[in-house]
């Protein structure tokens, strides 16, 4: 699930409200829920791929952090908590 969100994420090049990218994220996938959704986002900022932001506007952003960038380079999710635990 985190690598839908993950994906989702690739594309979304604005600031966004969390309950707005939720939303965006459940059109595009049948399958999945609200709550998936968001334990997703909660792993996310765990793993500090991205935070939330209430300064930057009176709705919660959710900017990308560098590790968001470093999973990326490395082809998702998944590949980089595979070198983060080789490391470890």
């Amino acid at each position: 699930m985190e690598e839908v969100v993950f994906k989702a994420l690739l594309f979304n090049t604005k600031f966004t409200r969390i309950e707005n990218f939720i939303q965006e994220v459940l059109d595009s996938n049948n399958d999945i829920t609200y709550e998936d959704v968001k334990e997703s986002i909660l792993k996310l900022v765990l793993y500090r791929f991205i935070k939330v932001d209430n300064n930057l506007s009176p709705e919660n952003c959710i900017l990308k952090e560098a590790n968001f960038y470093e999973a990326q380079r490395l082809g998702g999710v998944n590949s980089w908590l595979e070198k983060k635990r080789a490391v470890a």
